[in-house]
């Protein structure tokens, strides 16, 4: 089975004005992504800011994230990626001790290393924490490696590795690896919130969305539509979120989406972690603009 179908949202971390983690404003922010009936909520993911954090933030966050998901459909997905192989195993181990659902791997960055080593590295994640599905997290736009489609049928063989976040926006290099994997208990989730029409119609599960932390509710309801084979409403909702979704990453990702919720009264502040900068006036108004159009339309 897979862990979720439909949409997953690739949380912020709510900050105040001296860099602070806002626990409190990121309990609220869960709440509604779960009040919104996301499928599922990845926690220490990129638009979480791990990079900035330290890993007591990270394993308290997580810890936060699985008791407020128990009980309800909401399905956790903690971020466990690492250049670091070691400190990858360690995350998994926790993950899987704390109790979330899938843990995310991002391939190694800086560093990064050869396909062979792409195999070994995640095998041994895998191995580490047996009974935790793993995803694993393609971003070659960030980490400057992708994973070779043989890379990925390779690993979709190991029995806990049974998904891959694509966040590659290559609907052909996509096509390749569900053919390939076809056969195999494996499957694929969209990580651009600008392909998952065409990457769902496919054969994707969904996606672990950005624009989710707006609009929770109704990034469910069109990946659902997607997933339902509802063409018509579907091709005109992605239509109305375009440029929502394209604005919120005219700027470094999350530095949009905090500027974006600020605006909408969600959380305190917008701030940001260095090297991570405020964005623009001008970028602001694309995204206001268009998130007041899309509002608009009263999904």
């Amino acid at each position: 089975m897979a862990v979720f179908e439909g949409c997953g949202v690739a949380m912020i971390l709510p900050m105040f004005d001296n860099g602070d983690i806002d626990y409190e404003g990121f309990k609220k922010h869960v709440q509604r992504m779960i009040d919104g009936g996301v499928s599922a909520v990845l926690v220490n993911g990129t638009t979480g800011e791990p990079a900035t954090i330290t890993w007591e933030d990270e394993q308290e966050l997580t810890k936060i994230v699985v008791d407020m998901c128990k009980g309800t459909k909401t399905k956790v997905i903690a971020g466990g990626g690492s250049n670091n192989t070691a400190v990858a195993i360690e995350k998994a181990k926790f993950n899987a001790k704390v109790g979330a659902d899938a843990n995310l791997v991002v391939t190694p960055y800086y560093n990064k290393t050869s396909q062979r080593g792409l195999i070994a590295h995640y095998k041994a994640i895998a191995e580490a924490a047996p009974d935790l599905p793993l995803i694993m997290y393609n971003v070659p736009g960030r980490t400057g490696m992708k994973i070779a489609v043989d890379t990925v049928v390779e690993l979709a063989k190991v029995p806990n590795i049974v998904a891959m976040k694509d966040a590659t926006d290559d609907i052909a290099y996509e096509m390749e690896v569900l053919t390939r994997t076809r056969d195999l208990d494996f499957d694929l989730y969209s990580g651009c919130d600008d392909n998952v029409l065409p990457f769902v119609a496919a054969g994707g599960k969904g996606v672990i969305s950005v624009t989710a932390n707006l609009y929770p509710r109704e990034m469910q309801l069109f990946t659902q539509l997607c997933l339902d084979g509802d063409l018509a409403k579907a091709r005109e909702m992605a239509l109305d979120l375009n440029d929502v979704s394209k604005f919120l990453f005219i700027d470094t990702n999350p530095i949009m989406p905090k500027a974006a919720i600020k605006h909408m009264g969600y959380i305190e502040s917008e701030a940001l972690r260095m090297p991570l900068y405020p964005t623009t006036d001008e970028n602001k108004k694309l995204l206001f603009d268009a998130m007041d159009a899309f509002e608009k339309k009263g999904y």
